[in-house]
């Protein structure tokens, strides 16, 4: 039976896969929780994930894996001698592989449709190829707007 030790403000009510609230449940049970601590867990995690609501947000792909490499991207990309920021080709593989991604399915599963949605571009040296990073791009949640600067009220 489930404890109500806690005395929320708001309770909320939702659908979800019996399969899934299995899942959870187990989840929950292994870290000694209910499914209600589990899910403020949860939840609290991702607030805190998506910072200031109240500051721009940047632009990055809805699909979770390309987002989460385009951020490792611009973390990894540098502009020396004032060209535009970039990282090999290859470095970017080593650094976006894993288990889910092996190393020689980067290029089709990750830097394609990056570069299709326009988050990144391809440029080739005498050299080496370059992953082109731009300046990330933010929102105030309707416009495009400058990092850190705020929305009109």
């Amino acid at each position: 039976m489930a404890r109500m030790d806690y005395d929320p403000s708001s309770r909320v009510s939702f659908g979800c896969p019996d399969e899934l609230l299995e899942a959870l449940d187990e989840i929950a049970d292994r870290e000694d929780m209910n499914r209600s601590e589990k899910l403020r867990e949860l939840v609290e995690k991702e607030v805190e994930a998506k910072g200031d609501l109240n500051e721009p947000q940047p632009i990055r792909p809805d699909d979770e894996r390309l987002a989460e490499a385009y951020r490792m991207l611009h973390e990894r990309a540098s502009a020396p001698h004032k060209i535009k920021r970039r990282v090999k080709l290859e470095t970017a593989k080593n650094k976006l592989y894993v288990n889910s991604t092996p190393k020689s399915a980067v290029l089709e599963e990750i830097i394609k449709p990056l570069k299709s949605m326009n988050y990144i571009s391809v440029a080739t040296g005498h050299e080496n190829v370059w992953i082109v990073v731009p300046p990330m791009r933010y929102t105030d949640g309707e416009d495009v707007v400058e990092a850190g600067e705020k929305a009109a009220v």
